[in-house]
């Protein structure tokens, strides 16, 4: 099941009245984006319970803080910890219609294009299917190599060694060794660094090549733990990054934006890819597997108004990723995350057989 990090005062628990009012309301408010009254919830939602206990009932849900009153005449409508109360434990589960499912595994079965393809055409086919907007991001380590090393005497115990990678990028780190260092000794571990592991396959560094590269370091070898660890780290540090988005436009379909400073922040985040990166992928946000942002959870953002579902992924090759969808708080949160659930959960199963 979906967990929340709980803030203060939202572990408390609802009766089962309580919980039927504001299901009703956030399921009302998702389809009609209005204020719902205890009128049209008592006449028309099937509660069987008066007005005025549901007048009481929703007087003291605002209290609680799982709704709110846009004015003084309207009903109520959800706060943030309101709707984190129903996805976690009240909404219904949606099932995915058998044209949905179709539509999805095509894409996904499609084996002669590559998986960022893959990747990238279902961020069109969600965004389609929810008229919202959707963005995919994936991160594959890059088969890089070192093509050269270089070094810059810091003192008679450390050098800075400098490594530039198949990538075309620099590298460096401060080595502390017990050898007295000068210049002519550094240039003789420069260049046995350059014979011996420029353009080598990590992952092909075995037990018995280690011992060959103690064997020709010599006197040296005090340095040669510390300089493969480096490369180790170096190599494996380096991605292909890719963002995708699809259906930017499907926000101004909706009154929740009608402000246009919520728009511009949105739309804002959605340009700046690398904001959108560090927010989907900083642990202290979310975490592996499925995660929701409602409303105040991303008001550091500027996006109070707006809510955000995503779902982390790994896959085979060292391939990591995120799938996710964002729209107004009033999202249909069982539809998009049935969807993304079954595209991740087969995605991830099919790259693994």
């Amino acid at each position: 099941m979906l967990k929340f990090k709980k803030k203060d005062g939202e572990a408390m628990d609802l009766n089962e009245r309580k919980k039927r009012i504001l299901k009703s309301i956030v399921d009302t408010y998702i389809l009609s984006g209005e204020p719902v009254g205890s009128k049209y919830l008592s006449g028309s939602m099937g509660l069987d319970i008066s007005s005025a206990t549901i007048r009481n009932e929703m007087s003291e849900l605002e209290q609680l803080g799982f709704l709110e009153q846009p004015h003084a005449s309207a009903g109520r409508v959800p706060s943030s910890m309101g709707y984190r109360m129903y996805v976690e434990n009240l909404m219904n589960q949606y099932s995915l219609s058998l044209e949905e499912i179709n539509v999805l595994n095509d894409v996904m079965n499609s084996r002669i294009r590559h998986l960022s393809d893959v990747v990238s055409e279902l961020t069109r086919v969600l965004s389609d299917m929810t008229d919202y907007t959707a963005f995919a991001y994936t991160a594959k380590p890059k088969a890089s190599t070192i093509v050269r090393f270089e070094g810059v005497l810091l003192s008679p115990k450390s050098f800075l060694l400098v490594m530039i990678t198949s990538q075309e990028n620099v590298k460096t780190h401060q080595i502390r060794t017990d050898i007295t260092l000068t210049a002519e000794v550094l240039s003789v571990i420069i260049k046995l660094l350059n014979e011996n592991l420029t353009g080598v396959n990590i992952e092909q560094i075995s037990l018995e090549s280690i011992y060959d590269l103690e064997d020709k370091f010599g006197v040296y070898r005090g340095v040669l733990s510390d300089i493969l660890r480096n490369i180790v780290d170096t190599v494996k540090g380096e991605y292909d990054k890719q963002v995708y988005l699809d259906g930017m436009s499907n926000i101004l379909k909706y009154p929740d934006f009608a402000d246009i400073s919520k728009t511009q922040s949105l739309i804002s985040l959605l340009e700046d890819k690398e904001n959108l990166i560090r927010m989907i992928t900083d642990p202290s946000v979310g975490h592996d597997g499925l995660n929701v942002l409602i409303g105040d959870g991303m008001s550091d953002q500027g996006l109070d108004k707006t809510s955000c579902i995503y779902h982390k992924f790994s896959i085979g090759n060292g391939m990591t990723g995120v799938l996710g969808l964002i729209g107004p708080k009033r999202m249909d949160y069982s539809g998009v995350i049935a969807r993304l659930e079954y595209v991740v959960n087969n995605l991830i199963g099919d790259e693994r057989n």
